[in-house]
């Protein structure tokens, strides 16, 4: 060998050892989400139920790191080939897993993947606080660790899932989702859904009427307020980290994802402080506008590492909205005085039907009450059942659309996130512009969400489902609408 050749190996040595250590550090990071999340639910709840929370918190840590380290990465990140791409079926307890050089499936791979189970798994003890006992919680831990995520994970991320980029048999069109937009906080948010519909609303919540109040006394401002700044310094983390596990040159992308997740997120709490006082006249509280910070940062999650410029696919967007406004505008003043004549000429005619079909509506609603009854559950099941499905679907549309030239390609084992070109190089103008508007969004759907959860008597303690399940699918679909085509090939 010669001393060229030992130099080689030994940078690349080097270089291995570097990648190994900002990932784990990075995973710490991460794993400091869990601090951000007990101190904003803690300052959410009343005071009696906070040690409920520290409790479910501990618990999460303990539960997902045995379950996740046991069988959960396996199903994650195991060979999906044997179940069709549905759910790893190796690599369980990490005993395959030799090669260190394979930093995807190394041990410092399991615990960086580890933390964004933890924090999946946490999201949801936020959203049904206060009406939940231990041991129920306990069991929807493990099994959200060891199954529900990682599945999902596995159809996203793995080389062998059905819906992955990185697999060139994949059933769909590969799903972009470089930081867990849809593997990690849209299906949380569906977890908080329904376990917010199921458990009800919290006591003294409801009002004499049987309508949600505005919200409960809570117990801390300035506990949510560190909550969520700790939770904005980790994202950094969970966000640009996904860079270390690409296959080319990360250290310029990191610093690029790093500055699009603050414009990003500045941008959606901006929108949503601006729309609160235009629609409600007065400054929102500071546990409101966290939750529109925290919109932001979900939204810059899909797509953190490829975005297109500003006049791309946001132009189209907007010329689509601004010329459908103003057919929609037209159709209503011009159809109003035909609505206007058919509602008089026929009022008469209107009158005569219902009076003289009562008899049969009544008979009709009667009969076909049981059938409706009993079709429900079966209905909801369903929907329940099928909801994962919509964001996966919905991205990958759009990303065939939006990037028709883009063609499924193989990646090696450890390139799993992104598909970033090894010369790809950003600048902060390619990032910055789609983040402002990708943020702005996010800001807007916070708030309508939240609005709609309300009306529907829906309590969601810390506006999981807003945050999470809305910002996720919206994440979902401006990561692909938004992609930088030019950054979104493997030169390898």
């Amino acid at each position: 060998m010669t001393e060229f050749e030992e130099w080689g190996e030994q940078i690349e040595s080097q270089n291995l050892y570097l990648k190994h250590y900002q990932l784990v550090t990075c995973a710490s990071i991460v794993i400091l989400m869990q601090l951000g999340f007990t101190f904003l639910e803690v300052g959410s709840v009343r005071v009696q139920f906070t040690k409920s929370i520290l409790m479910k918190n501990m618990m999460d840590m303990i539960f997902s790191a045995l379950v996740y380290f046991s069988i959960g990465f396996g199903f994650a990140f195991g060979n999906g080939t044997p179940t069709g791409g549905f759910m790893g079926t190796s690599n369980f307890f990490l005993v395959s897993n030799e090669n260190v050089s394979d930093i995807h499936h190394s041990p410092a791979g399991w615990m960086y993947h580890w933390s964004f189970c933890a924090t999946s798994a946490t999201i949801v003890a936020g959203a049904i606080a206060e009406r939940t006992q231990f041991v129920a919680y306990g069991v929807y831990s493990i099994v959200g660790s060891s199954v529900l995520y990682p599945v999902i994970s596995h159809w996203i991320w793995s080389d062998t899932g059905w819906a992955s980029r990185a697999n060139p048999e994949s059933v769909i069109s590969p799903v972009l989702d470089d930081a867990g937009g849809i593997a990690v906080h849209t299906s949380a948010g569906i977890c908080s859904l329904v376990a917010c519909y199921f458990v009800g609303p919290r006591q003294h919540r409801l009002d004499s009427k049987g309508n949600l109040v505005s919200d409960l006394p809570r117990q801390n401002q300035a506990f949510i307020v560190f909550g969520m700044l700790v939770l904005w310094f980790s994202w950094y983390a969970f966000n640009a980290g996904t860079a270390i596990l690409e296959a080319g040159n990360h250290e310029s992308l990191m610093g690029n994802i790093a500055a699009y997740t603050t414009v990003c997120t500045a941008s959606s709490g901006a929108l949503y402080l601006v729309l609160h006082m235009l629609l409600r006249k007065k400054l929102p509280e500071p546990s409101d506008l966290c939750n529109g910070i925290l919109g932001g940062l979900v939204c810059s999650t899909s797509g953190c590492s490829v975005i297109q410029p500003y006049y791309g696919s946001s132009f189209i967007i907007l010329f689509f909205l601004a010329g459908s406004s103003f057919m929609i505008l037209l159709f209503l003043v011009g159809s109003s005085f035909m609505i206007l004549l058919f509602f008089v000429g026929s009022s008469f005619m209107i009158i005569s039907f219902f009076v003289g079909s009562s008899f049969m509506i009544l008979l009709f609603f009667v009969g076909s009450s049981f059938i409706i009854l009993s079709f429900i559950p079966f209905l909801l099941g369903g929907i329940v059942v099928m909801v994962p499905y919509f964001p996966l679907i919905a991205n990958s549309i759009v990303f065939t659309f939006s990037q028709p030239q883009i063609k499924k390609i193989s990646l090696q084992s450890h390139c799993n996130f992104t598909t970033i070109s090894q010369q790809s190089q950003y600048n902060l103008n390619t990032i910055s512009q789609p983040g402002i508007i990708i943020g702005s969004v996010g800001g807007a759907v916070v708030m309508a969400i939240s609005k709609l959860l309300t009306k529907l008597k829906i309590d969601d303690v810390v506006d999981a489902v807003a945050v999470h399940l809305g910002c996720g699918v919206w994440s979902a679909i401006s990561a692909p609408l938004f992609s930088d085509t030019h950054h979104n090939t493997n030169s390898g």
